[in-house]
């Protein structure tokens, strides 16, 4: 019934899925067998969405995928990044709407498994931003269920004749403790956040012809979890939308406008599996949202497509035998004076993700706009990892990946990428050579420092997120020769990294972890002696969340930080990347090799 295909990883098309088709999966609940369907569309990108679909009682995931229009929506979304979709099935025909809460081998934690499943690298990646439920009918009930038991790892939930969701389920969920806080597991109770504080972006649409289409206070269970208390505003014919107009508790990392609800009534709406209304459900509502992780409970945004939303220049062409994609923004008021040189900042995703998910997740691009500097985020190709942690497995499907260690076969190089990418950029468009600077996360702030050691004369400044020399997870980029033939060339340095991603960096540095020895070999680099602090306790700023430590030169320019931040997962967010901007890239440039340092810009 279902065809599946296979491919290696191609030079001249590195971007392409390796599988391709549907799969047939199972999850193991309460001792038994369950199963799903993944559909992977033609051209699905790298971290791309996951769209789980629960159907009406009696319904399989055989009949979803055969009649509902969600394989047509996959196979047509005109974005690079398409979605994959999950279609779940309930046992025995019949979803069970009034389970208890947390009924450990119910229909709630078979969502949860098959979440859990999907959340695996072995044919696929979905971008933990990127995962979203929606629901006809019964199947509606519990994509609500789902959503209140575990809501910090979905983006938005959107149901078809599926509201009445039990009055005991969602008291028992508004009164229990989040544990998982998207990236963040906060067994203590430390932030005593209830799973009802978590925001969800809703659309729920009653069907007065389905069984459980009226609408019983699940709405407004949504609208308080995302501090609404506005009335709303009629957005069409047929909805009301309702939007938090307070700032969110994380902003800038949080936007107020994905703090939405939407409630409509149409009759006959969950009919044929909803398809009237998918294609709506799709764009105008789930992909509109995406959970961004870094803050507790994920930061929710609206999506920026970006060259549809953000008007990025889009390119992909042949460097060193490999087809390589790179976007360029190029603020409004850069275009307003293309003669005028203006700074260029490099920014590169991690492992596993792509330079549409960095530009939405770090939103260097609205840095870009207040201080008037051209952006560039390049792709990296796709290989696998030797490594396991907690992000990377050696069984994961080939994704995209820095081949900064050379180890993909036949990969590209990227010292050759980044050197031709700057000449093109440079032959575009008018950069102040002299105010060059390289960022990144995780993978990529590993690149980020190879291109700081490396080609230093190129840049004026780097800031690696979630990133210090790391000596393990096959990425000690210290045995490379390039790295020890480099030039003797200061670099200013930023590094960052997060409260709660310990099995990658101890955010406290000493003398023994890989954290302290980067920074001694920082300040090496650098000629600050002498190499090891005195005192680790010394000279930290504690503002909020930031813990941060400055390592100055004699003219007080700060030539060695670091900084970890507060309950914070293995993420960068907006704040950080204005905070690289306004307090340290914008204070340096690289005059004929001599790194300037100027406080007062």
């Amino acid at each position: 019934m279902y065809q599946n295909y296979q491919y290696e990883v191609d030079p001249k098309d590195p971007l392409k899925p390796l599988y391709q088709g549907t799969f047939e999966e199972k999850v193991t609940v309460g001792g038994k067998e369950r199963r799903y369907l993944v559909y992977i569309p033609k051209g699905v990108r790298p971290s791309t969405a996951g769209v789980f679909i629960l159907p009406e009682n009696s319904k399989t995931a055989d009949d979803l995928w055969r009649d509902s229009w969600w394989r047509m929506i996959a196979d047509t979304e005109e974005t690079k990044e398409k979605l994959i979709v999950f279609f779940l099935e309930p046992e025995n025909d019949t979803w069970n709407t009034d389970e208890p809460y947390g009924k450990p081998d119910g229909d709630v934690a078979y969502i949860e498994q098959v979440y859990l499943a999907g959340a695996q690298r072995f044919k696929f990646c979905v971008h933990e931003a990127k995962f979203y439920l929606t629901g006809c009918r019964e199947g509606g009930v519990l994509a609500n269920m789902a959503a209140m038991y575990n809501p910090a790892v979905w983006a938005s939930v959107a149901t078809v004749g599926g509201s009445q969701v039990n009055e005991n389920y969602r008291q028992a969920a508004a009164e229990d403790f989040c544990t998982n806080l998207d990236g963040f597991i906060d067994e203590t109770h430390r932030l005593n956040l209830k799973k009802s504080d978590i925001p969800m972006p809703a659309w729920v649409i009653n069907d007065p012809e389905s069984p459980v289409g009226t609408d019983n206070g699940t709405a407004d269970y949504w609208k308080r979890s995302c501090g609404i208390t506005e009335d709303g505003k009629q957005t069409s014919p047929d909805t009301v939308t309702y939007i938090r107009s307070a700032e969110p508790p994380y902003a800038p990392n949080q936007e107020k406008e994905a703090f939405r609800v939407c409630m409509s009534t149409i009759p006959g709406g969950s009919a044929d599996y909803a398809n009237l209304l998918l294609r709506r459900i799709w764009k105008d509502f789930l992909y509109r949202q995406r959970r961004w992780m870094s803050g507790p409970g994920g930061d929710l945004r609206v999506t920026k497509d970006p060259v549809a939303d953000l008007g990025m220049e889009y390119h992909c062409e042949e460097i060193g035998g490999w087809m390589r994609e790179w976007y360029v923004y190029v603020p409004e008021q850069v275009k307003q004076n293309p003669g005028k040189p203006v700074p260029l900042v490099f920014a590169m995703h991690g492992y596993t993700c792509s330079a549409e998910i960095y530009c939405g997740n770090s939103e260097w691009y609205k840095v870009a706009d207040k201080h008037g500097f051209i952006l560039v985020h390049p792709t990296a190709t796709p290989s696998t990892i030797e490594a396991t942690t907690v992000a990377s497995s050696p069984d994961n499907v080939a994704l995209p990946a820095w081949n900064f260690m050379h180890t993909a076969p036949n990969g590209p190089d990227e010292l050759l990428f980044f050197r031709t990418l700057l000449e093109k950029v440079c032959t575009d468009h008018a950069i102040d050579r002299t105010r060059v600077y390289a960022t990144g996360h995780s993978h990529g702030s590993v690149m980020t420092q190879v291109l700081a050691m490396t080609m230093p004369e190129v840049f004026a400044a780097a800031a690696p997120c979630s990133g210090v020399l790391f000596q393990g997870f096959g990425m000690d980029i210290r045995v490379l020769p390039e790295i020890h033939n480099r030039k003797d060339c200061p670099i200013p340095i930023w590094m960052f990294g997060g409260e709660q991603e310990p099995w990658l960096l101890p955010n406290i540095p000493t003398d023994t972890n890989s954290t302290g020895d980067s920074i001694r070999i920082w300040r090496g680099n650098n000629h600050l002696t002498p190499e090891l602090p005195a005192n680790w306790e010394d000279g930290w700023q504690v503002n909020g969340r930031w813990h941060d430590l400055h390592y100055a030169r004699e003219d007080g320019a700060p030539m060695v930080n670091y900084t970890w931040v507060d309950y914070m997962p293995h993420a960068t967010m907006t704040e950080m990347s204005f905070r690289i901007w306004e307090e340290f890239f914008s204070k340096f440039s690289r005059v004929d090799g001599e790194i300037k340092y100027n406080p007062g810009v």
